[in-house]
């Protein structure tokens, strides 16, 4: 008797003990100069893809997000690792230094991250530098990852690129990427239409999901996302998916500014939709949405406005983000798989991140990774 009771004492505290993976997504545009090498995108393959909107003849997005950033407004968000000029304004966002990188694991590891989920791009897209650059950090055990596979973008279409999608299975095989379930590799899914799941379903997803097992990974835990829930579940029972999220959730904005806490109630009634699907749903969490910079300063992939949400407090953030993580408590994930994603890590012009900025008075410094702890409670 004395045996069984401990046993279920021992069961309720691991089952006390275990919380969902908390999860930011990253895109890494901030790489500093491009090498000659560096392979950019063709415009002219791409509807929608116009340099001419930037004024500037560049198809370089490293080059473009740096230039709507760097405008004085934006000041508060620039990341800790801004390079200034004398005068004070300024000079480079380079990222893409192994230094910075094991800077940012341990702010991340101190946040209470359980896992980054990188946008994905094909291997030799500059995009994919920082993900590169990631793995050879000498700390990156402490910080788990995943892709988020940006479907049509102008950078590289895992559907239609046969090298994409080899290169994607080999960074699956990595040894700190993200799994559940034992052996099953978690793979988040955005921007899909019907001609796009079309196309995978004729054979591509099949063979790659075939390529992973021939590496010894189980059936990736697959996570599609879009806005709406009914078209989410559609897709997802198509490429046989397990739950629905999203990008971000930044429906409803105004040019007057969106107060935070309406965003953030927003964004936890769209995880309710979702889960009504049927579907488990893995909770999106807002860390705010203003792309004004890239209104005054147009980037080429896509035309952006000027409405926006209002900054939030970083406890505000971070009590948003909790009950994300709370959330798994009246709705437990399917087979023990519970995932939180914040939208974002460093989405620093589209107005999400969690990074750490320049310190007061120009910036938040590590306040919102300092609230984001107290919060998650690692």
């Amino acid at each position: 008797m004395c045996v069984c009771a401990s046993a279920i004492c021992c069961q309720a505290d691991q089952a006390e003990s275990r919380h969902p993976l908390v999860g930011a997504i990253r895109w890494d545009a901030w790489y500093g100069a491009l090498p000659e090498t560096a392979a950019l995108p063709d415009p002219t393959r791409y509807p929608g893809y116009d340099t001419a909107r930037t004024r500037i003849p560049s198809s370089d997005p490293g080059k473009e997000a740096q230039r709507s950033l760097a405008a004085e407004p934006w000041r508060y968000r620039w990341p800790f690792f801004t390079e200034l000029k004398a005068d004070g304004s300024a000079k480079a966002f380079n990222e893409n230094r192994a230094e910075v990188l094991e800077k940012e694991i341990d702010y991340a590891a101190h946040a209470g991250l359980d896992y980054w989920a990188f946008d994905a791009y094909p291997e030799d897209c500059p995009l994919s530098y920082t993900l590169k650059t990631f793995l050879t950090c000498k700390n990156r055990d402490k910080i788990r990852f995943c892709l988020f596979l940006v479907m049509g973008s102008a950078y590289g279409r895992f559907a239609d690129d046969e090298a994409f999608r080899a290169y994607a299975a080999r960074m699956i095989a990595e040894p700190n990427y993200l799994k559940v379930e034992g052996n099953r590799p978690v793979i988040y899914m955005g921007f899909l239409n019907d001609a796009i799941v079309a196309k995978l379903l004729d054979g591509r997803w099949q063979r790659f999901c075939g390529e992973l097992a021939r590496r010894g990974l189980g059936k990736p835990y697959l996570v599609v996302c879009h806005g709406n829930p009914a078209s989410a579940k559609n897709y997802c029972d198509r490429l046989g998916g397990d739950a629905l999220s999203d990008y971000n959730y930044s429906r409803g904005l105004t040019k007057e500014g969106m107060p935070f806490p309406e965003l953030a109630a927003a964004a936890e009634s769209f995880w309710e939709r979702c889960e009504a699907t049927g579907v488990p749903a893995v909770p999106i969490c807002m860390a705010g949405f203003d792309w004004r910079p890239r209104a005054m300063n147009p980037v080429s992939w896509h035309a952006c406005d000027e409405r926006y949400s209002k900054r939030g407090t970083p406890a505000e953030l971070a009590e948003h983000i909790g009950r994300g993580v709370a959330w798994y408590r009246k709705h437990p994930g399917k087979n023990g798989t519970e995932l939180v994603l914040i939208y974002a890590w460093n989405e620093l012009d589209e107005g999400g991140w969690l990074m750490p900025a320049l310190p007061p008075p120009d910036g938040e410094g590590t306040a919102r990774i300092d609230a984001l702890r107290k919060v998650l409670g690692r």
